[in-house]
């Protein structure tokens, strides 16, 4: 009795590792639109018009700080940022105005525009560039993707950007929720091929009839920003709301609130 018991559980064994592995290669295997989740991830926090409250917690060795802030959009062309506190940084604002981007400094009343060749610059000494900020670049426009072997319950894909893109990072690999089909984590490789950082999305929650993360961790890998990180957190947003055109003015954005 005991030998047959035996022979049983070799035999489900053996029906049950292939099967297994089956099911692990069907997800690694299966095809997805690819087109359709790259504009996904570019309109992720986005619609014909958006409005965002969100905070930024910047976290190094030496200090934390964190930075409330305004967020309105009205396509992809437009995007307006203002700081709501704290005190000393209120006011201080953003506006990307088609390829265009300035910055506006309160103290000094002063609008200073930000170069194309800035966009992959620290904002306000977080681990965010200005690009991640205000979305310049296109997952679906300015990259070739293809898909990669993922772990089950996801989809991932390498996405290279083009020659005419104006993008430093070599390769960004970036896996998608299967059942969701929203991001869960980027990794970023420099011109060396080097990952050099990481950005997770988590926290997903149903806000204004879509569902998106409303959590974004960025964190540096380089030497030099070990035990750094970005946190932004959206805490209220809403989607396709009435936003005048003059709100993406310079005359708007000098007025800092």
């Amino acid at each position: 009795m005991r030998y047959a018991k035996l022979i049983t559980v070799a035999l489900l064994a053996a029906i049950a590792m292939p099967m297994a592995a089956m099911a692990q290669e069907k997800t690694i295997e299966k095809k997805v639109d690819i087109k359709e989740l790259s504009k996904k991830l570019d309109e992720l926090y986005r619609s014909e018009s958006s409005k965002a409250v969100m905070t930024m917690q910047i976290v190094t060795p030496n200090y934390e700080r964190t930075l409330k802030m305004e967020m309105t959009t009205k396509g992809e062309e437009n995007t307006l940022i203002r700081i709501l506190s704290p005190r000393k940084e209120k006011g201080i604002s953003t506006l990307k105005r088609g390829n265009e981007m300035w910055n506006y400094l309160p103290k000094v009343k002063k609008v200073v525009r930000v170069p194309p060749s800035m966009m992959m610059s620290s904002w306000m000494g977080s681990d965010v560039t200005n690009d991640d900020l205000v979305r310049d670049s296109s997952w679906e426009d300015d990259y070739t993707v293809k898909q990669v072997p993922a772990e089950a319950g996801e989809f991932c894909f390498d996405y290279t950007p083009k020659e005419s893109a104006a993008v430093t990072w070599s390769r960004v690999h970036t896996c998608f929720d299967a059942k969701l089909e929203l991001p869960k984590r980027q990794e970023f490789y420099d011109e060396k091929g080097r990952k050099v950082r990481q950005m997770k999305f988590d926290r997903y929650r149903k806000v204004d009839g879509r569902v998106i993360p409303t959590r974004i961790s960025v964190i540096p890998l380089s030497e030099d920003k070990k035990g750094n990180k970005t946190v932004m957190t959206y805490e209220a947003m809403s989607f396709d709301v009435e936003v005048p055109d003059e709100t993406f003015s310079m005359a708007n954005l000098r007025r800092g609130k």
